[in-house]
């Protein structure tokens, strides 16, 4: 692969910043509890304190070996008789870092924008769990809800996945996994996701060492995800690769510009209506992964989210 590595960003002044505070928030050692409290404290950056808008939960769901914690966002108020319509929200962090705390700028608006409840969930991470333990524990997730939501107030009928980066790979492997199961999610949708894991499309290499993520990071997290080589065939890591995708759910996929990853979102899409799923593309003009947290400050993100927002409305039934 043939790497272009002179490409010239003109990053607007909102990618900018993001680039300097990202960089303030860098990690001061290369020991992953160095590298989570950087990350913690650049979440924190961009996280507005809690207003008492929506309902806040932190729960755990049962599972014999490995219970999974979980944060749960409700609307104020009476629930309807269904319960509320759900998503579940799974975090992007290079399956490495992030946690209940990192999305909650996102979280938070989901569940008040839309009038549904969002759960947010905190899986297993790299170094100390490697795959399948993330996906395994999103999976676990899922169906505890689709057979106890109700217990929470949530329509277990109604729920949609959604995630970012890491977390979008998550949840686009779990609908790859949940089709003919007869417990299909309602919706999918993805923000900068990756979904591969042969790195060889054209953002790959125009993109190889675009800010905020570089080619070769993004080979780092997924060979510290996936230690064997024979896992990166596996759908359940690399949705990608799915040649069945013909019972999907409604899907909205968004991507940066300026990101190795991109073409993953558009190739996924261009599956998925091939196979006649109804799916949307959306491209970040000028965006870095990660730009989805300056959603209160970027207009372009701002537009993103509103997209996202109505596709969310529709998958909802």
């Amino acid at each position: 692969m043939t790497q272009q590595p002179n490409t010239r960003y003109e990053l607007s002044e909102e990618m900018q910043s993001l680039v300097y505070w990202s960089s303030i928030y860098s990690a001061a050692d290369n020991d992953i509890d160095s590298i989570r409290a950087a990350y913690d404290a650049m979440c924190l950056h961009y996280t507005l304190p809690r207003d008492g808008a929506v309902n806040i939960e932190d729960k755990t769901v049962a599972h014999a070996t490995h219970p999974v914690n979980v944060r749960l966002y409700s609307p104020l108020g009476e629930a309807p008789e269904a319960g509320w319509a759900c998503i579940l929200f799974i975090h992007g962090g290079g399956w490495m870092v992030g946690n209940l705390d990192s999305h909650e700028f996102i979280t938070r608006y989901l569940c008040r924008d839309l009038n549904v409840a969002v759960l947010s969930v905190d899986y297993r991470l790299v170094p100390e769990h490697h795959f399948p333990a993330a996906y395994e524990d999103c999976e676990t997730v899922y169906h505890w809800l689709r057979a106890h939501g109700a217990d929470w107030n949530i329509d277990p009928t109604q729920i949609v996945l959604a995630g970012d980066s890491a977390g979008g790979n998550l949840a686009a492997a779990l609908a790859v996994q949940l089709q003919h199961t007869g417990v299909q999610a309602c919706g999918l949708a993805l923000i900068y996701p990756c979904l591969g894991s042969s790195f060889d499309t054209a953002s790959c290499q125009q993109h190889a060492r675009a800010p905020l993520l570089t080619l070769e990071e993004m080979h780092y997290y997924l060979s510290e995800y996936a230690l064997n080589a024979s896992d990166w065939q596996d759908t359940r890591l690399t949705p990608l690769l799915a040649e069945d995708l013909s019972d999907m759910p409604r899907s909205f996929v968004a991507v940066a510009e300026y990101d190795p990853l991109s073409d993953d979102g558009r190739i996924f899409v261009d599956k998925l209506k091939q196979a006649n799923i109804a799916a949307e593309f959306y491209l970040g003009k000028g965006l870095l992964h990660g730009s989805l947290r300056l959603v209160r400050d970027c207009p372009v993100v701002q537009d993103l989210y509103q997209q996202m927002l109505s596709s969310l409305k529709q998958m909802f039934k």
